[in-house]
């Protein structure tokens, strides 16, 4: 959880007309302009700092910040735009990811090079960011969205509970809300194809290998379906969903090579070693500012709590709240925020029911007390409330802690479903402060770099790792091996430590 804040539920149905928005052509030559406009700049230099905060800050230790900045400098000197300016900025996020915005403001999160290999992997992303800016496709997205999306707003019940259950999403206003998403996802996967092409391009003028782009995105392949096989999913890599504003990554990872290849040239550098240099001792997942998902519960070692998932709760540590689910669709989401004061009975009574009850019908309040929870102040009571597939009891703990703060934990179940009742009930029960020297001990994951030793397998040094289960598997997507792919004694590899 990046920001522990209360979260405001949200309710709006509206009416939309869509015009008909041209699409272009993926095969169309990629479209570039050699200067942007003063808004454009403008854009980009106000969001800036927001972006940075909202994504848990820059990543300053070592030397993987300047690391990413001297690649970007590298290809933007080869881009229609060289005189920039440019701002490359390596986010504190253990999510993969990276976007740009305008004003060549890129961004590359340290989840994302944790996954790549080598500088011209990396490159290659970045290379495919810079050409979302020296196409201008927000500029263009922003005018085809505003076509799409005329008096749509989506309408829900509480952001918090979205990642606990979709079925608390209104369906008021949604067929007309997905048909605009839609329309401006569309134009958004021809556009992610342009920017691969034009990175690919930036690639091969900078000297890397440009079929490294290629390679990076099988690797981003290969992590998606093992992320869909831990959830119990399956993964496809040919579905293009609808409302995703990038392509199928198979889709991509052929169109990659397609390209790569016309640009290919003999003995293009890779830079593997300087690579694991630079990213040897990052941090890997959550940091200790995120708050750890740790052996069944979480830890936030900077705001000094933990909590335990209720038994075959599966927990996720998200932007602005941590996820619970459960058994038979139960779930709890987890905020916090600042104390407002009061009576805490008050505030469970009037101000968060009092709140869900403006969003959804809710019945009679029930259950409300107090009391206290490992020595610290807390409500609790239990609220009946129409989702879009029924009736769902919303079980609600507000808990005061010593240092100006409240944290809630909102469990949803089925009405009859007395012991998942019990089960959410328990997650907030299990909420501990921390001493300073507890919390001093919870140290965050590391990205190490090692050597591969005689003898060494992929299950041996998997093993080292400390994940709870498929640490072979995610050894070999760290590490772009394939599912025969052995080691051999002196190639150096990543794995994950304490």
């Amino acid at each position: 959880m990046r920001k522990i804040r209360v979260l405001t539920a949200l309710w709006a149905g509206a009416a939309v007309a869509l015009a008909s928005c041209a699409q272009p052509s993926p095969d169309a030559a990629p479209r570039t302009v050699a200067t942007r406009s003063v808004a454009e700049q403008r854009q980009g230099d106000q969001s800036h700092t927001r972006i940075v905060a909202q994504y848990g800050g820059a990543y300053t230790q070592g030397r993987a910040a300047a690391y990413v900045r001297d690649i970007g400098m590298r290809l933007a000197a080869k881009t229609e735009q060289p005189q920039g300016p440019w701002t490359f900025t390596l986010l504190d996020s253990p999510v993969v990811n990276a976007f740009a915005l305008p004003g060549g403001y890129v961004y590359v999160t340290r989840g994302l090079m944790a996954l790549a290999n080598d500088e011209a992997e990396l490159a290659g992303v970045i290379g495919h960011e810079i050409g979302h800016v020296t196409a201008a496709h927000s500029v263009r997205r922003q005018e085809t969205a505003a076509v799409a999306q005329i008096g749509v707003l989506a309408a829900v019940i509480g952001a918090a509970v979205l990642g606990a259950d979709r079925s608390v999403v209104d369906a008021v206003g949604q067929l007309g809300a997905q048909g605009a998403q839609g329309a401006v996802a569309s134009y958004s996967r021809a556009q992610e194809l342009e920017a691969d092409r034009l990175g690919i391009g930036y690639l091969a003028r900078a000297g890397y290998d440009p079929l490294a782009q290629a390679d990076f995105l099988s690797s981003l392949q290969a992590q998606s379906a093992l992320s869909s096989q831990l959830a119990g999913g399956g993964y496809d890599a040919n579905r293009v969903d609808f409302f995703s504003t990038h392509p199928a990554t198979a889709e991509r990872v052929r169109a990659a090579a397609t390209a790569a290849a016309r640009e290919a040239a003999a003995d293009a550098p890779r830079n593997r070693d300087a690579y694991l240099r630079a990213i040897d001792g990052m941090t890997y997942g959550d940091s200790a500012a995120q708050g750890f998902v740790r052996d069944g519960g979480f830890v936030h070692p900077d705001l000094r709590f933990a909590f335990s998932a209720p038994r075959g709760f599966e927990i996720t540590n998200a932007a602005a709240a941590v996820t619970m689910r459960g058994p038979r669709g139960a779930g709890v989401v987890f905020d916090g925020g600042r104390d407002p004061g009061g009576a805490l009975d008050a505030y469970v009574a009037r101000v968060w029911a009092g709140g869900i009850a403006k969003q959804a019908r809710t019945g009679q309040l029930q259950n409300l007390q107090t009391g206290r929870i490992n020595g610290l102040e807390a409500a609790s009571a239990v609220l009946p409330a129409q989702m879009r597939d029924g009736v769902r009891l919303l079980h609600l703990t507000a808990i005061r802690t010593r240092d100006g703060r409240l944290y809630r934990f909102m469990g949803v179940v089925g009405t009859n479903d007395r012991a998942g009742l019990a089960a959410v009930a328990q997650a907030g029960e299990s909420f501990r402060a921390l001493s300073a020297a507890q919390a001093a001990r919870e140290k965050p994951w590391r990205l190490r770099v090692v050597t591969v030793r005689r003898g060494d397998t992929v299950q041996s040094l998997a093993s080292q790792m400390p994940f709870e289960s498929a640490n072979a598997a995610r050894f070999r997507v760290l590490n772009a091996l394939g599912p025969n792919d052995a080691v051999r004694a002196g190639d150096r590899v990543k794995l994950v430590a304490r």
